[in-house]
């Protein structure tokens, strides 16, 4: 069982309730992983939430021209691997460890369990999982939107007016 300190050094976990947190940490583990560890590969399952508690971790995803694209560095109060509760999708996503890193490892079918067992706590986890995937939308579109700025084929059109 992993004390639930640990668990309050998350974002995704910070306002939980005090027994929703006492109730995670019975199936959360803290693990170590050593500089360039794989936690996840692209087009594996994904069946693990990652919180990192120490360390660096990249996400990087190859592209169909075979370059490799770093989306998302993770830095300590990080999560990512939520969307493992929604469903078992490949993941779009390699998850590569920079540094040593901690990581506090939530396996998807005992959280879904937990989350069964308990509405309230499916309630405060899924509504955490709501925020998540907002924040991360916006940054995505606000991404976006800095590169479509700077599109040659974009800054053509307006300078032509067409």
């Amino acid at each position: 069982m992993l004390d639930t300190t640990e668990l309050k050094k998350i974002n995704f976990m910070r306002g939980m309730p005090q027994e929703v947190l006492e109730k995670i940490s019975t199936v959360a583990r803290l693990e170590t992983f050593g500089e360039e560890s794989i936690l996840l590969r692209q087009g594996d399952l994904q069946e693990r939430i990652f919180m990192l508690v120490s360390g660096k971790i990249y996400l990087n995803c190859r592209a169909s021209t075979g370059l490799a694209l770093t989306l998302d560095e993770v830095n300590p109060g990080q999560s990512f691997g939520v969307s493992s509760l929604l469903d078992s999708f490949p993941s779009t996503y390699s998850a590569i460890c920079v540094t040593d890193s901690t990581v506090i490892t939530l396996d998807s079918r005992h959280c879904l369990d937990l989350i069964r067992s308990n509405y309230d706590i499916g309630y405060q986890v899924m509504k955490q999982v709501v925020k998540k995937f907002k924040n991360r939308m916006n940054r995505h579109t606000q991404v976006f939107m800095q590169a479509l700025a700077v599109h040659p084929a974009i800054r053509q059109t307006e300078k032509t007016g067409s």
